[in-house]
């Protein structure tokens, strides 16, 4: 008999509030087809809700008083708080007393897919219920090497599912664990750093692994098979790199595989997670190389992928008997089954690349006789295959070849031969190099459309030709290519006798080695990974503890040299200069000017990962290292030392200075306080003037903000849990897409709601803005009526709290008309008298698109808002001051520009720069119109040049940059040389004539004779040309002659 209790009791109607909430429960994955959304309530949320009165509260409700004295909550707490929490779910709650009495009815037990014997009787009877009610406390655990089969109810604990790829027989998605149920990665197995990490670490090692190692170790790659042949693709992968394995761990050079499960009726394997893409796509986007150290670097980790092959090849079962010795075939080597880690280093070529995909691979155990191992083909690629695998017609298309391990030479071969072109000429002409061997095929008569090397059985003229022509040429740079193509690429398209892996990957580090030794490149680093206890960290505690200790002048210098430079080269900061008003000021020598200018969160990143043992100089650094500005330097500090030499006519005022803080040191900052210290908040008396506010934050989930995920989580995390005691109602987090509002005070619950949310399609920014103020219809009145609390209590009229909006975006959203909205705003505050701090909007901006900065300031300054004391609107950089994101909008003394984004006034509405003496610095206006000229007819690479033109076009005024304003001429303001130097000049138009006057001559084409271009042209320049003309039709008249 099940005692009865009031369900409309407050402490019960209160539990089930809360496992209703958002705060309580995370999304998961299950159904049949494993594709539904199912919500689970994580066992840390359930114990915390159930640590205090609470539990005690629940208990004497739902016991009669003889029994309650016998249960103990903190027992029921360490083994009954989920048996607890679902017996409350279904009306049960008195049950626990009966629970409490067996160890087979514990929490660890769970979930019953059968009925315990000592489940109890009851009328009606309640074990179905519990049993379909646990799940949502039951999420499934997913473990190293699993190899599971779960109904459709199981609910699988992935926080994000997005789906990458998708194959002939299975979808590929990237996922995200819930931390607190997984165990998937082994003891000791390194966990790969993303380049979405931090190039450099600037906090603690407990900070770290809170934050950015805690997103690597709970992403993964999920591959789901769901064809015919799902269970079979999905059984002999698995078993692939179960065979793979050496002392129960993956193998380094071969994509991990930490186990697999059946889900419902698709199959699923768990795989490491490689953020740089494909070889393919890696090539596709990046720039070739184009220094020595790059190159050998790119080759030293590409040729890594050789030592996968060999664990392939030969393989062991922990014993090394031959009879446990297996050889191996991969059969599917091509570009897009090498995957990439972005080891986020100084250089994109610091990487390191694994092999995947082995669906194909098959393994025999070890013949003890002398002669090569062989198999039966496994029908893998067709484009990097080897000839013996080729079929040619389709009557042969199924036979049965044996075949030998050189076919993955073979194709690797074939990867090296493409990477080499990569590497002389760039991705366009791989793509040139893989038409010409279409073409080639297909004029010997085979099919079209096939880019492969051979043709039958014999290398093709096209590739012999291509590397042939590589060889040819003598830049030193590309000298280990050239050994590599001559030595070793050779030997692995050989027809017969191709090299086994090993001989590969010894002669490849051989040659590496030698050049690397003649032109005296240093060995790189080690491939770094967060298991490293090598890591250097820099204390950020350190920073904040004694920000008062060190002169604000004084900078920290690094002379250590990195992978791909020689010693004693500079270090160029890895982000680029954001447009922000934090702007650096360091020595005025020479040497430290790339330090100024520089955003303090980039400055910050700069300084994360090198650092010797810093010591602290007030004089400027020399060659070999690199200016950091410590970060104690108030920025305001440094717009008062540039006002002094560029204001004109005006009495220097002394600003305020304005706390820093960047997002790093409050990440610092707040993991300290999480775990129990009392550290100190630089500039925390400003929290003061954010209470009693309504805080909105509004995250852009287009697609374009997809790569700044965790950025985004990063900033908002950081800001909520500073908030979070500011607005007693909770923060609300909204999304440019539809996507559910999240009202919460838990910065994990935010950090969760970032992840699962899809970012997805291009925003409507202003409908958006405009819905959120729709849902605050009394923003502007001075009072409002609070609704009634639970007990029915209506509280009298309480004063309007103002709002303030935090907009994260990229801003390329729709053109729609933002700006309209907010002076719509203005002119209802305007209208019912309210002061300007009623309403903030604060736009934190996420990359660099000049275009996206140019809309952002238009909102900012261009509205005309100041001009009528309504300057409600500011704009920051991502990594910026953590002040300014929170009271730019709100105080005028945050908003107040540094250095170059000082604000204009009207005497420099011509451009013209004042210097102390008052007079107008022409030879600086020259200098600011060169920069804005040049800059966009410079090569898109070089970003930091965009953006400096785009702070300088900020400073000077759109009027200044106008074209016949700084063009050459008359008034120009462009010097000559910097116009004449970047016009493109094309040949004359006798030179042009003369030139194809000689190519028709070599055709036997007849072309009018100009005399007037014979007699002007010097006899010598038409007869180089002539010549030059010849040789080149006699060469294409060869090929063509070949060709038939």
């Amino acid at each position: 008999m099940i005692k009865s209790y009031a369900q409309t009791d407050e402490t019960i109607q209160t539990f089930h509030q809360w496992r209703r909430s958002s705060d309580a429960h995370l999304s998961g994955f299950g159904g049949p087809t494993f594709e539904t959304r199912k919500s689970f309530i994580p066992r840390s949320h359930l114990e915390e809700y159930f640590n205090g009165p609470r539990l005690e509260k629940l208990l004497d409700v739902v016991l009669d008083a003889s029994k309650r004295p016998e249960i103990a909550p903190n027992l029921v707490r360490l083994h009954y708080s989920r048996c607890f929490a679902t017996l409350l779910c279904i009306g049960a709650g008195s049950m626990i007393s009966h629970f409490y009495q067996y160890e087979s009815l514990r929490d660890e037990k769970l979930p019953f897919r059968t009925r315990p014997d000592e489940f109890p009787t009851t009328s009606p009877d309640k074990f179905k219920e519990f049993q379909d009610t646990q799940w949502q406390f039951c999420a499934l655990k997913l473990e190293y090497g699993m190899d599971g089969r779960f109904k459709p109810e199981v609910i699988v604990p992935i926080i994000h599912k997005e789906k990458i790829g998708e194959g002939g027989s299975a979808i590929i998605y990237k996922i995200v664990v819930d931390q607190n149920y997984h165990s998937l990665r082994p003891p000791g197995h390194a966990i790969p750093v993303f380049s979405d990490a931090p190039v450099y670490v600037l906090t603690s090692l407990t900070e770290m692994e809170q934050d950015w190692r805690q997103r690597c170790k709970n992403t993964f790659v999920l591959k789901t098979y769901r064809e015919a042949e799902a269970e079979n693709n999905y059984k002999a992968e698995r078993n692939a790199h179960m065979k793979l394995r050496w002392n129960g761990k993956p193998s380094p050079h071969i994509i991990a595989c930490y186990g697999g499960f059946v889900h419902g009726n698709s199959y699923n394997l768990i795989l490491e997670y490689a953020d740089g893409g494909t070889l393919e796509s890696f090539m596709r986007k990046t720039k070739p190389p184009s220094t020595i150290e790059d190159i050998l670097l790119f080759w030293d980790r590409l040729s890594d992928i050789t030592q996968g092959i060999m664990c392939i090849h030969q393989t062991s079962r922990n014993d090394s008997s031959p009879s446990q010795r297996l050889n191996g075939w991969h059969q599917d080597v091509k570009p897009t089954n090498i995957l990439v880690f972005g080891r986020n280093g100084t250089s994109p070529y610091e990487c390191e690349f694994k092999i995947a995909d082995l669906d194909l691979a098959h393994f025999k155990p070890s013949d003890s006789s002398s002669n090569e191992p062989s198999d039966l083909d496994a029908f893998g690629t067709r484009a990097y295959g080897a000839p013996e695998t080729f079929r040619s017609h389709k009557d042969i298309e199924s036979l049965s070849l044996q075949v030998t391990q050189s076919v993955d030479i073979w194709s690797l071969g074939c990867i090296f031969s493409e990477v080499s072109v990569w590497l002389h000429d760039g991705w366009r002409r791989v793509v040139e190099y893989r038409r010409q061997r279409s073409e080639e095929v297909e004029r010997k008569g085979g099919g079209s459309g096939e880019y492969i090397f051979h043709h039958n059985g014999s290398l093709l003229e096209s590739v012999r030709n291509i590397h042939l022509n590589m060889m040819s040429k003598n830049d030193p740079i590309h000298k280990v290519t050239r050994q590599i193509l001559d030595h070793i690429v050779d030997m692995m398209l050989a027809e017969e006798a191709r090299p086994q892996a090993k001989l590969v990957f010894e002669q490849t580090k051989g040659h590496i080695k030698r050049i690397r030794d003649k032109f005296e490149v240093p060995e790189p680093k080690p491939l770094r990974s967060i298991e490293d206890d090598s890591v250097e960290i820099y204390e950020a505690e350190h920073r904040t503890r004694n920000a008062t200790q060190v002169h604000p002048i004084h900078v920290k210098s690094r002379s250590k040299s990195y992978p791909g430079t020689r010693p004693g080269t500079r270090l160029t900061p890895s982000q680029p200069l954001p447009p922000d008003d934090d702007v650096s000021v360091s020595s005025q020598s020479s040497r430290s000017v790339a330090s100024q200018g520089h955003h303090s969160g980039s400055n910050e990143q700069s300084s994360k990962k090198y650092r010797n043992d810093a010591t602290e100089h007030p004089q400027s650094v020399g060659e070999g290292s690199h200016a950091v500005l410590d970060s104690r330097f108030s920025s305001s500090k440094a717009a008062n030392a540039h006002d002094n030499s560029v204001q004109q006519g005006q009495k220097h005022q002394k600003e305020p200075e304005r706390p820093t803080l960047s997002v790093s040191e409050g990440l610092a900052w707040k993991n300290r306080k999480k775990n129990g210290e009392n550290p100190v908040l630089p500039g925390s008396e400003n929290l003061t003037s954010l209470d009693r506010r309504n805080h909105i934050f509004l995250v852009d989930n287009s697609e374009t903000m997809g790569p700044h995920r965790r950025d985004v989580d990063r900033v908002i995390s950081l800001l909520a849990y500073m908030l979070k005691n500011s607005d007693e109602d909770g923060l609300d987090i909204y999304f440019a897409h539809s996507w559910p509002k999240i009202n919460t005070k838990k910065s994990s619950r935010i950090s969760s709601g970032i992840f699962q949310a899809p970012f997805k399609g291009i925003s409507d920014m202003r409908l958006r803005l405009h819905q959120i103020l729709q849902e605050h219809p009394n923003k502007f009145e001075k009072q409002f009526s609070p609704r009634k609390n639970f007990f029915g209590y209506q509280p009298g009229p309480q004063p309007q709290r103002p709002l303030s909006f935090y907009i994260l975006t990229d801003a390329k959203w729709q053109p729609t008309d933002v700006g309209s909205l907010i002076k719509d705003q203005v002119e209802e505050m305007i209208a019912k008298k309210c002061p300007k701090e009623q309403l903030a909007i604060q736009f934190i901006r996420f990359g660099d698109d000049e275009a996206s900065i140019a809309k952002l300031d238009e909102l900012d300054s261009g509205l005309g808002l100041k001009a009528r004391g309504m300057d409600i609107v500011d704009h920051t950089y991502r990594d910026g001051n953590v002040w300014k994101m929170l009271l730019g909008a709100i105080n005028d003394c945050s908003c107040s520009r540094a250095g170059l984004l000082n604000t204009r006034d009207k005497n420099q509405k011509d451009g013209s720069i004042a210097t102390k003496s008052g007079v107008p610095d022409t030879g600086l206006k020259e200098a600011a119109a060169a920069i804005i000229y040049t800059a966009p007819r410079l090569p898109r690479e070089v970003r930091e040049l965009g953006i400096i033109r785009a702070l300088l076009i900020k400073r000077f005024g759109k009027e200044f940059t106008l074209k016949e304003n700084i063009e050459a001429g008359a008034a120009g303001l462009v010097p000559k040389h910097v116009v004449d130097k970047l016009q493109v000049k094309p040949p004359g138009q006798k030179l042009v004539e003369v030139y194809l006057r000689e190519v028709a001559r070599t055709y036997g084409v007849k072309w009018p004779r100009s005399r007037e271009v014979g007699e002007e042209m010097g006899k010598t320049e038409e007869r180089e040309m002539g010549v030059l003309a010849t040789k080149i039709a006699i060469k294409e008249e060869e090929e063509l002659k070949k060709n038939r």
